[in-house]
């Protein structure tokens, strides 16, 4: 995982700004997607439990307004089974009557059944099953469908004992039935007289019930049990579903026959009863779910045209930086005369406008500065070439030398006399040959004099310093071992960037030796022209003293054990140390070639 972690971090670090750009502004705008998802989804399940809310207290409304009708006609047959006519006329009819009386017996029974049915809108039909069978009745329907039905409501009215009982039909019925017996109270004899059985409307009676959802059809269900007693619609589209749920109430989303519905239950305590109603999903939701698509895709086509914006942005910065960029790769192989066809920079005021300004005006004096100074190297070339000709005595240079710093200083040039001491002390230093060991105090005291002209020459651009233990400066080195490596770090660090550059002497004691160590902050070198230094095969600057003659010298010195070493690394600098045994005082060494 670091692994992929890591690949990951170097690829986004190596790509241009542009993508990089891009990239973090379309993180930013899926971030916010994704808050904006979570937000929506949060809103809507809130709004989900509302809607939840709402239809369980509409349904809990609903089926209190059934219980209360249905205890109203609960209360009216026990006014039927205590009425003084009814209980009259169905003893009487009991005994043995001629025609004429039991025609006035059913006439009275049915217009007091009628008068009860004309009481309540909801009752359908009221009938009356005398002890002998004969069936009194009033309402829509003359008589009770079959002698099977009967018979059974008059065992379940016996079973109950004078109470209420509720039959339910199938679920494609639209009526309930109320049976009760009816028995005389004459004397508490408690004696059966007959069953009265009381049809209701059910379908009528949830038909005015208020509607849940405006401009939506539901269809309101009730059940016992798994045992589906009513529906408003045809109950075989909803068979499959499971109406043995126990809990008190509650809501689901369930799909029946390729159809999504939106189910409410509650389960009441009148009879044991549960209240469904089943509302089609899309009917409630499909304004919902299109709203949030809505957003979803209104917020892509937004991240989508956020996207082109930034390119567009991004093309207007990297383009200018990129074109700098391949001017920057043609200056670093050196090739100065690309000044001279640059285009012209921008003219917007930005830090990219003020920056291609400033690099094509810094290109072009470098230029100019590169063609003088060859020019000025021709001319030393040539003074030089002329004074080898002349054959000059150096005693003759040192008082040439001493009068341009006399001359220097009457006029003040301050800058000139310092290079013309620095010069004529690196002078007589290289003439010397009687020594060829030194202290590193000498050799930083000669170094000292040699960047003191060299900082005339680079400026600001030559950063110089001396990090030396005290304890060393006394310490034996060969001569002329510094000051090459300062040279080569001046030719191969700063010539090569135009950046500052940093260039160090360190010396210190550790672990009875000393390291001299000559380190720069510039370019670097590749594994193969260090290679080359060390066996001397490139062309050395200055003194003509190249690594391989320093390391060799130091060998040769004091031992094969010490020497010089390389560490470079292309982009960070170069290092090289020179390792001597940590030795004080003059001591006799072999003799140098030189000296011989």
């Amino acid at each position: 995982m670091k692994r992929l972690w890591d690949y990951l971090v170097i690829t986004f670090e190596n790509l241009k700004i542009k993508y990089k750009f891009i990239l973090f502004v379309s993180a930013i705008m899926c971030v916010f997607l994704l808050f904006t998802i979570a937000g929506l989804q949060y809103a809507f399940t809130t709004y989900d439990q509302q809607i939840y809310r709402k239809s369980s207290q509409v349904l809990s409304m609903s089926s209190d307004s059934v219980e209360k009708e249905l205890q109203r006609i609960q209360d009216i047959s026990f006014d039927i089974i205590t009425d003084s006519v009814i209980m009259r006329e169905t003893v009487h009819a009991k005994k043995e009557t001629n025609r004429y009386e039991q025609y006035g017996i059913q006439t009275a029974i049915s217009d007091r059944l009628s008068d009860y049915v004309s009481s309540e809108k909801y009752i359908h039909s009221i009938y009356l099953i005398d002890v002998t069978g004969k069936t009194y009745a009033a309402g829509n329907s003359i008589a009770l469908s079959a002698e099977e039905e009967k018979a059974r409501l008059v065992e379940m009215a016996a079973a109950r004992e004078g109470a209420n009982t509720w039959v339910t039909a199938d679920g494609s019925n639209r009526f309930l039935t109320a049976a009760r017996q009816i028995r005389s109270y004459e004397n508490l004899s408690m004696e059966n007289l007959g069953t009265i059985v009381i049809r209701v409307d059910l379908a009528k009676m949830v038909a005015a019930l208020p509607e849940e959802w405006e401009d939506t059809t539901g269809n309101m269900m009730m059940s016992t049990g798994e045992h589906v007693f009513f529906s408003e619609e045809d109950v075989a589209p909803f068979r499959s579903f499971d109406f043995s749920e126990q809990t008190k109430q509650g809501y689901s989303i369930s799909e029946l026959n390729g159809r999504r519905y939106f189910v409410t239950y509650v389960k009441t305590s009148f009879a044991n009863w549960t209240y469904w109603h089943f509302i089609p999903f899309d009917a409630v939701f499909s304004s919902i779910t299109k709203v949030k698509y809505s957003i979803i895709a209104a917020f892509i086509v937004l991240l989508l045209a956020v996207i082109a914006t930034v390119i567009h942005f991004t093309r207007k910065i990297t383009t200018p930086i990129e074109e700098l960029v391949k001017t920057m790769r043609h200056i670093q192989k050196g090739d100065f005369a690309i000044a001279e066809t640059l285009p012209p920079p921008p003219r917007h005021q930005d830090e990219i406008g003020m920056l291609h300004r400033d690099f094509t005006f810094m290109v072009q004096r470098i230029n100019e500065l590169i063609k003088e100074n060859y020019e000025k190297q021709l001319l030393v070339k040539e003074t030089e070439f002329k004074a080898l000709q002349a054959q000059i005595n150096p005693h003759f240079l040192y008082n040439t030398l001493e009068s341009v710093n006399w001359l220097a200083k009457t006029n003040k040039q301050t800058q000139i006399s310092q290079m013309v001491e620095s010069l004529a002390y690196l002078l007589r230093n290289s003439v010397n040959v009687k020594d060829d060991i030194v202290t590193i105090r000498h050799e930083i005291d000669l170094v000292s004099h040699y960047v003191t002209i060299q900082k005339y020459r680079f400026e600001e651009r030559l950063d110089f310093h001396i990090e030396v233990e005290e304890e060393v400066y006394d310490c034996c080195i060969p001569k002329l071992t510094i000051q090459p490596l300062i040279e080569n770090a001046i030719h191969y660090a700063l010539e090569k960037i135009i950046e500052p550059c940093t260039i160090t002497i360190k010396a210190y004691h550790q672990n009875g030796a000393v390291f001299v160590t000559v380190e720069d902050n510039g370019p670097g070198m590749d594994a193969q022209f260090i290679n080359k230094l060390r066996r001397g095969e490139v062309q050395t600057r200055g003194t003509g003293i190249g690594l391989k003659n320093i390391d060799e010298r130091t060998k040769l010195f004091f031992g094969e054990q010490y020497g010089l070493s390389i560490h470079s690394v292309q982009g960070s600098g170069t290092a090289v140390t020179v390792f001597l045994p940590y030795e004080k005082g003059e001591k006799q060494y072999v003799q140098s070639v030189a000296g011989r």
